[in-house]
């Protein structure tokens, strides 16, 4: 699968989440056409000061949410003054849905993912306005699938050193 490779800016700001043996796979953020238009939509109406809270939250958006994908895990960072960081382990990902309307769709190509993980209170990840939602659908479902091969084939060289 094809995809732009992140910045090193972008590696540098997520060494510090990944344990020893992670490495990051995938990064991005709300989606460059999603925000490009609301940018050029809403900056003649910050000029009459209607638009500047709307405008400056667009800008707040692009700046403070990262979406990463590791061999390992899920992270979502958000927060430019305060941080929040929330994670996902690919084991604990039972499925994956993508929510697009018509505008997300054919203008913006973005869309709404949401993230179902296993556990007690079946937690719901919802991520807004990411950029080619199908595309990390599917690479979270390769890595997912992938770490289910290797558990299966560890599993079969544990029985089998067992008998």
């Amino acid at each position: 699968m094809a995809y732009k490779p992140f910045s090193s800016h972008q590696k540098e700001k997520l060494e510090k989440f990944l344990s020893q043996d992670e490495r990051v796979i995938f990064v991005t953020s709300i989606g460059m056409r999603y925000f490009w238009i609301n940018f050029f939509l809403l900056f003649p109406l910050a000029m009459v000061f209607i638009g500047i809270p709307k405008l400056g939250q667009l800008l707040r958006m692009r700046q403070s949410y990262t979406y990463a994908l590791t061999n390992k895990r899920f992270l979502i960072i958000r927060g430019i003054l305060s941080r929040k960081i929330v994670t996902a382990p690919l084991a604990a990902i039972t499925h994956v849905t993508v929510e697009q309307s018509f505008a997300q769709r054919y203008i913006y190509n973005t869309g709404n993912l949401v993230v179902i993980t296993a556990g007690f209170d079946q937690r719901e990840i919802v991520i807004e306005h990411i950029g080619n939602p199908v595309q990390f659908k599917i690479l979270i479902e390769e890595l997912t699938d992938k770490l289910d091969r290797q558990a299966a084939e560890k599993g079969e060289l544990e029985i089998r050193a067992l008998k």
